[in-house]
């Protein structure tokens, strides 16, 4: 079997970030990147063929601050990218979705006057997408579980807090009922493991009932 090497290079002025990688059924490859053009950054996606042919680029808007935090490929080999956009001072949750073709067919915010940063996102077998991520409130770090539809319908969203210091969303799985498990962080105090931090299982229905914590 031979190997193919893609060799890509950038505009100095447009040097990419670190970026988000997913790979589909068929062994293709995504990429999502966050750019500087001078002015803005913006994200840019790239769909790479298994045996490494470029198959299209799209970028975001490059008029407004967007960043991308976490990628999704549901079963029709599109590819949801959960980002954030500034607004004025607040920090809005976008997600945006390309077909396999690279058409960007929806895209959708969350803005409830707080800061909401995605770090990990899932499909489920019938392309709902889960955004798991951050907010703030008061002086501590909160996670936040977003759900929405195959064609970008807002579903709900669940928030997870321990009352007694920061939690972390890490990462998120989903079954083949459409339940949720989120993985958080959760600082613990008053207890035998005080000032530490400890991993908790949270597990949603499709309807977003938490019906376990672990």
């Amino acid at each position: 079997m031979g190997l193919a090497l893609l060799l890509v290079s950038w505009p100095l002025a447009a040097q990419p970030e670190p970026q988000l990688n997913a790979a589909d059924s068929a062994g293709n490859f995504y990429s999502a990147m966050n750019f500087f053009n001078g002015t803005f950054e913006y994200i840019q996606v790239r769909k790479i063929s298994s045996n490494g042919s470029l198959l299209w680029t799209q970028n975001s808007r490059s008029t407004a601050n967007q960043r991308a935090g976490a990628v999704a490929i549901d079963p029709s080999g599109g590819i949801a990218v959960a980002a954030v956009r500034r607004d004025d001072d607040r920090r809005v949750l976008v997600l945006i979705h390309y077909t396999s073709q690279g058409l960007c067919d929806w895209e959708r915010s969350y803005n409830d006057s707080t800061d909401n940063i995605p770090t990990t996102a899932i499909s489920d077998q019938t392309g709902n997408i889960y955004v798991a991520g951050n907010t703030t409130r008061g002086s501590n770090k909160v996670a936040r579980l977003w759900k929405y539809d195959a064609l970008g319908n807002f579903a709900w969203m669940r928030e997870y807090d321990n009352g007694s210091g920061n939690t972390y969303a890490r990462q998120i799985q989903v079954d083949t009922a459409s339940n949720a498990v989120l993985s958080v962080e959760s600082f613990q105090s008053q207890t035998a493991t005080s000032g530490q931090y400890a991993l908790r299982l949270l597990v949603f229905d499709k309807d977003g009932y938490q019906v376990s914590i672990q």
